[in-house]
């Protein structure tokens, strides 16, 4: 266990006690065991349009806006794309969208994780050798143009067109690369609408000493979504949170009271830093710059981007799991007068969520840059404290936030380990002559 170390170095406090929790299982397996996509059943899904055969689902007004000099299948090297990093543009899309709907973290989390899914499946579908020769930036646009519009319909007007720029459709492989891009991001609409992001809260919260006292709180269903890692909301679960009134939970409450009162302009900064953005943006921005840096490909960096936020996401559907089922007392709802540097959040408080999401999302961090170890375990680390120094968590929220995160990361760590991007498949004959993407 790695952060709880992390948190009483830099706090220089007193650390709660020694969590108690066994080793994580090994990572639950994807749609296929053999290639480890997330949406698609295999290379040859019977939901996508038949290899070499792409065009056959084209519209005749996609087919007439073909340049008159490209035949279907002609592969022009060195295709230049719009973006030059497409799943980079549809991250920073995804962001501006999410950001402008004011969706809260978890929303955004699955937001970003549907998006960067199709993409992963959709690039890897493309570039296993099986088809012709497609431009990354033509799939990358279908799949991100189904799962945007399913996401943000009032801007689907807007992004059918962004799109339609991107993937360049002026010859048969972009054509073909957005069809296939298209049926992706259709595949993995179809598991969005059945996450049970949907479902209606109709229960009554408890009540009692030391528990919840607000009014709507947000997103009570998110532990009951669907999950991509993990194989529920429920499958990781932290020790219990500290009875009311015991020594545990009133040394807790005391250590918030008390940081409130001797807050250095460090620490506030800190908390605005962590506080100011959702930890999905934070972390997606610690990794896109990283992706450029390290120069990968289009496919890892959709890898990449596909682990990274599935594995947000899940620590979300966790920690709200266990919010909802504990339903604890938010700091400010113990302490009358408390000041807190940002607002508390309308939930139940534990765990904490940016503690549970740094954590996760910083194991995926190291598995991708492993020089990087240090920083990325002292940035969770420091995600936890900031909530507690903003008096809207208890040390043993941030604590507990970190071990659950830390055994999701992992179970997304070891899937990765299997999700090794095998050799591409030889091409496949075409009837006529010749293999495909001659």
């Amino acid at each position: 266990m790695r952060f709880p170390v992390l948190l009483l170095l830099l706090a220089a406090l007193p650390a709660c006690n020694s969590p108690q929790m066994s080793a994580p299982e090994p990572a639950a397996a994807g749609p296929a065991a053999d290639t480890d996509f997330f949406v698609l059943l295999s290379f040859d899904d019977v939901r996508l349009p038949a290899p070499g055969r792409e065009l056959d689902t084209a519209t005749p007004a996609e087919l007439a806006a073909l340049e008159p000099d490209r035949t279907p299948y002609a592969v022009t090297p060195g295709v230049e794309t719009a973006d030059p990093h497409p799943t980079l543009f549809w991250n920073a899309l995804t962001r501006q969208l999410a950001s402008a709907a004011a969706q809260p973290p978890p929303l955004f989390a699955r937001s970003y994780a549907l998006v960067h899914v199709a993409l992963y499946d959709a690039l890897r579908v493309t570039q296993h050798g099986c088809r012709p020769s497609m431009p990354a930036n033509a799939v990358a646009a279908g799949a991100a143009l189904e799962v945007l519009s399913y996401l943000f319909p009032a801007s689907a007007a807007t992004l059918e067109q962004t799109a339609r720029t991107q993937a360049e459709l002026r010859h048969g492989p972009a054509l073909a690369g957005w069809l296939v891009g298209r049926a992706v991001g259709r595949v993995a609409v179809a598991w969005g609408r059945t996450d049970g992001s949907d479902a209606v809260y109709t229960g009554t919260p408890p009540s009692g000493p030391g528990l919840w006292t607000g009014t709507n709180p947000v997103l009570p269903m998110c532990g009951t979504w669907r999950t991509w890692i993990v194989r529920s909301g429920s499958e990781i679960m932290p020790e219990p949170p500290y009875a009311f009134g015991s020594p545990e939970d009133l040394a807790d409450v005391d250590a918030v009271y008390q940081a409130s009162l001797q807050r250095t302009p460090e620490q506030i900064a800190i908390v605005h830093k962590w506080a100011d953005q959702p930890p999905p943006v934070i972390w997606n921005g610690l990794l896109t710059p990283r992706i450029l840096t390290a120069g990968l490909s289009e496919l890892a960096s959709a890898r990449a981007l596909a682990y990274l936020n599935v594995t947000m996401y899940d620590g979300f559907v966790t920690c709200w799991g266990c919010k909802y089922t504990f339903w604890i007392a938010r700091p400010s709802q113990r302490i009358p007068g408390l000041v807190t540097v940002v607002p508390t959040p309308n939930f139940p408080t534990y765990t904490s969520g940016h503690s549970t999401i740094s954590a996760a999302a910083a194991e995926v961090m190291c598995e991708l840059f492993p020089g990087e170890t240090a920083f990325f375990m002292a940035e969770a680390s420091e995600a936890a404290l900031s909530r507690f120094w903003g008096g809207i968590h208890f040390h043993h929220d941030d604590d507990q936030g970190l071990v659950v995160g830390e055994h999701i990361g992992a179970k997304a760590v070891a899937r990765m380990r299997h999700d090794c991007l095998v050799a591409p498949l030889p091409r496949l004959a075409r009837a006529g002559g010749g293999t495909i993407g001659d």
